[in-house]
């Protein structure tokens, strides 16, 4: 029992220790690419019922808005949207359900965001990365 306390507060360490870091694939389509938040939730490793552990679904570069007085859930008023320097509209739901045979649990974040962004875009084609701050406009949907 010892032994199994002393992994949960190693893990515990070694999660909250790591620098967290905002990455996204860039989108092809954009001239400015959008920059995500940094931080946002880690979802822990959860003990089940059974005594098994569910894994963990790791960092999210996203809050989680919802009811007060919820634990699951950030405040009301946490950033809806994943972008950083965003000033527009943003549209959310959470929808859930089980499968048919009731042996899978669906949940289902869905956002749409449209407005203006400060993002990044190429500063030199040539260079290894280099960008500078621009100003974008867009709609983004994430399911």
């Amino acid at each position: 029992m010892r032994s199994r306390l002393v992994g949960y507060l190693l893990l515990f360490l070694l999660v909250f220790s790591v620098p967290l870091k905002a990455q996204i694939e860039p989108i092809s389509t954009l001239k400015v690419q959008p920059i995500p938040l940094s931080g946002g939730d880690i979802i822990p490793p959860t003990v089940l019922p059974d005594g098994r552990l569910a894994p963990s679904y790791g960092l999210f570069n996203q809050f989680f808005p919802g009811f007060p007085n919820q634990s699951s859930f950030d405040p009301m008023n946490a950033d809806p949207h994943g972008i950083t320097n965003f000033r527009g509209v943003t549209a959310m739901g959470y929808t859930g359900g089980y499968t048919h045979d009731r042996k899978f649990a669906v949940v289902t974040d869905i956002r749409v965001y449209q407005g203006d962004y400060i993002g990044g875009e190429i500063a030199d084609p040539n260079s290894a990365g280099a960008t500078r701050s621009a100003r974008g406009h867009g709609t983004f949907v994430e399911i």
